[in-house]
């Protein structure tokens, strides 16, 4: 129980700092639409798959050039939380707001079509 105790306050300290590093010290523009939305780590937290989501439609070059930054990434999360060892950083597209919207949508298509099936049958 204690490991997982730590591994969640590392998760978020990692979520947090690679987040600050992302905005206060990478300079690409591009980068400034990148949010973290979640850090989640191996057991053995020798690895972390951090989540991320893009806001505009250049998304993949966006990402790719985030995926580029890594290394730098890797580096000054490491020195802002001064721990023995920093995960390898595996950074994913989180599409979850997306998958939300898609559902929402026929969702409410859903309910249009009952609601005009009720009326018709009236």
């Amino acid at each position: 129980m204690n490991s997982f105790n730590r591994s969640d306050r590392l998760g978020n300290q990692l979520h947090r700092e690679i987040g600050n590093v992302i905005h206060f010290e990478i300079t690409d523009p591009r980068l400034q639409f990148v949010t973290v939305t979640e850090v989640r780590l191996a057991r053995n937290l020798k690895d972390a798959t951090v989540f991320i989501a893009v806001m505009g439609d250049d998304r993949d070059e966006v990402f790719a050039r985030l995926v580029h930054a890594g290394t730098f990434i890797r580096k000054r999360t490491a020195e802002r939380c001064s721990i023995k060892f920093m995960p390898r950083l595996n950074f994913k597209l989180d599409l979850s707001r997306e998958r939300g919207a898609k559902i929402d949508n026929l969702l409410n298509q859903v309910k249009n079509d009952l609601e005009e099936d009720s009326s018709e049958s009236e």
